[in-house]
């Protein structure tokens, strides 16, 4: 029979799991304060680039797995900011034609870019993993991953409006109950790495006023 200091005990024990839930939920990269004395008249997004060199990659797989995962980002980030924020998409031949990887003056290419755009803001993303759940919604070998980075900055002075980065193997609420707040928004599945990125950039971006239309 439970005793009453026992059934104390243990409402306490589940208080506190909660209290450290709820602050697991509000972790990760705090995006620079935005600069209020800043009018954004229209951002540039540069296409999703990948975080790492391509030749650093071990296998032509893991070349063609992040080169498609940038793709399904660029298409997110356009699902994302339409309609929230005044964006203008940046072709990729515009970007690759602009922007010499090994110059000093990138910031001046960029600047370029955006003036030709209207823009006074830029976005520009990384993204650095990509790895596919292998398994279903259930079950799974290994899970998903996703690691991407963004910066908005404004390119008069190069100034930083906002940045962030999301680092993340999904995990189950079994190995780890601080996961039990996103469960409780991303459902108990086990999500597949465009889940994880959708959810990754709903949470990061949505952290920067300048992006999600507040």
């Amino acid at each position: 029979m439970v005793t009453a200091m026992t059934k104390l005990q243990i409402g306490w024990a589940v208080c506190c799991f909660f209290a450290v839930a709820g602050c697991a939920q509000k972790e990760g990269a705090a995006p620079v304060a935005p600069d209020v004395g800043i009018t954004v008249s229209c951002i540039a997004v540069m296409p999703v680039q990948p975080g790492v060199a391509i030749e650093e990659l071990a296998s032509p797989a893991e070349v063609k797995t992040l080169t498609d995962g940038s793709q399904v980002m660029s298409g997110m980030l356009k699902q994302f900011l339409t309609g929230k924020a005044k964006v203008w998409f940046v072709p990729d031949a515009q970007a690759q034609a602009g922007i010499n990887e090994n110059a000093a003056d990138r910031l001046t290419s960029i600047r370029r870019i955006a003036e030709e755009s209207g823009c006074n803001a830029v976005l520009e993303t990384t993204l650095s993993r990509y790895s596919e759940r292998v398994g279903g919604d259930y079950g799974v070998k290994q899970p998903a991953a996703v690691t991407f980075a963004y910066k908005l900055y404004e390119v008069g002075e190069g100034r930083m409006l906002c940045h962030g980065r999301f680092d993340e193997q999904q995990q189950s609420v079994m190995e780890n109950l601080l996961t039990l707040p996103k469960a409780k928004t991303r459902g108990l599945t086990w999500l597949t790495a465009e889940e994880l990125l959708r959810a990754g950039l709903q949470e990061r971006l949505g952290q920067c006023s300048y992006l999600d239309g507040k």
